[in-house]
């Protein structure tokens, strides 16, 4: 029988880095704490409303000077407390593999960017454009579009960000308007919820409807791992018009409001979405699906379980693998569609998973009821 830590963070409110690790052996599901860097690694150091340019410890600056000042290899540190972004906040830097330009926390605080004095559709946001950028250990709240947007980037990482309550996704990747880069980005044990445009009937907010929890609207490579995805009014994880996306060992559930589509995890879209793998995942409680591929080309579903939702477990297009899933509810296929390889899935097997619990709260929620005849399969 497989053995998966599940660490269910229903209703996490917490952007802070920690310095607990699981065991290497296992792999979970949902968000994971993150290890800090080592305070004398720090090179660079900001605070809410700092001064000046020297961005010392002793002398912090403020976040739009250290950007610009940021080189391959630096961390910036950034001290505790609310940051009111009155203006974009732009990250260009250009790191390498084994020097990236780093932003994160200052070790046991808590840095909050903080968008609320701007109304809704105000074009302020925070951009990740750059290469071998890290952000790590932030709170992103009230920004009036997106919450954090890599447009245009590569390479980058977002590892233990909490972002909620934006206008728009919590946090998104696309290409630059040439079509390139928007490829090899990671992002990692994110929390992104509450993320609506409910009440705005443009076709910007679409009264919920491009207000998805992590939006993967462009690109080619990209990774979203352990991440937590909630009460956003689109859906929890889109991966759009991206190619080559790989969605694993996330949680997706109660997303959908106002005009919004209400998937956990969407896996396609229009030309040239593909080749999508969804691994490891669980979605439950969404107003509409909890799985679909959306017509992406070669979408590929593995070891995910699916329970409570709405409309349908799976909804399963042409060009779609599911194997070794678990869905609980209605396994959806157009009567069009072709090319479906379907194996080993519970929908497939006699008799009905019964699981050790259905309350969230429980570690053993959605976990396969021992002798059951589904023990195998599923995410956990």
């Amino acid at each position: 029988m497989k053995k998966y830590s599940l660490w269910l963070l229903v209703g996490l409110v917490s952007g802070s880095i920690m310095t607990a690790t699981t065991a290497a052996e296992i792999k979970s599901i949902g968000p994971q704490p993150i290890i800090s860097t080592d305070i004398a690694k720090g090179t660079l150091f900001v605070k809410p409303n700092g001064t000046g340019t020297t961005c010392s410890l002793a002398l912090p600056c403020d976040i739009w000077n250290a950007a610009l000042k940021a080189k391959a290899g630096n961390v910036v540190f950034l001290r505790g407390g609310t940051y009111s972004l009155y203006k974009n906040l732009r990250f260009p830097n250009i790191g390498t593999a084994t020097a990236p330009v780093v932003y994160e926390s200052y070790p046991g605080e808590l840095a909050i960017f903080d968008g609320s004095q701007h109304a809704k559709g105000t074009n302020i946001y925070i951009g990740v454009s750059g290469r071998f950028v890290h952000v790590r250990g932030i709170e992103i709240k009230n920004m009036p579009v997106q919450g954090i947007w890599i447009n245009g980037g590569s390479d980058n990482l977002l590892d233990g960000i909490f972002t909620h309550h934006n206008g728009l996704s919590g946090i998104q990747i696309t290409t630059r308007e040439d079509g390139t880069g928007g490829a090899r980005n990671i992002i990692r044990s994110c929390t992104s919820t509450y993320n609506s445009g409910v009440g705005i009937f443009d076709t910007k907010f679409s009264n919920g409807g491009n207000s998805d929890g992590i939006a993967i609207s462009t690109g080619i490579d990209n990774r979203v791992e352990n991440c937590l995805v909630h009460h956003n009014s689109d859906d929890g994880i889109d991966t759009w018009r991206s190619v080559n996306t790989y969605v694993g060992y996330n949680i997706a559930h109660t997303n959908g409001d106002g005009d919004g589509d209400g998937n956990g995890i969407k896996a396609g879209g229009i030309y040239p979405g593909a080749n999508a793998i969804v691994d490891h995942n669980i979605a439950y409680s969404n107003r509409a699906r909890g799985f679909a591929s959306n017509s992406g080309d070669n979408v590929k579903f593995i070891h995910n379980t699916s329970w409570n939702n709405g409309l349908y477990a799976f909804a399963l297009d042409s060009h779609t693998k599911a194997i070794d899933n678990i869905g609980v509810g209605t396994i959806y296929k157009s009567s069009t569609a072709t090319n479906i390889i379907e194996e080993n899935n519970s929908w497939q097997r006699a008799g009905s998973v019964a699981f050790v619990s259905t309350d969230s709260s429980s570690v053993d929620f959605l976990k396969p009821a021992s002798d059951g005849g589904f023990e195998d399969i599923g995410a956990i």
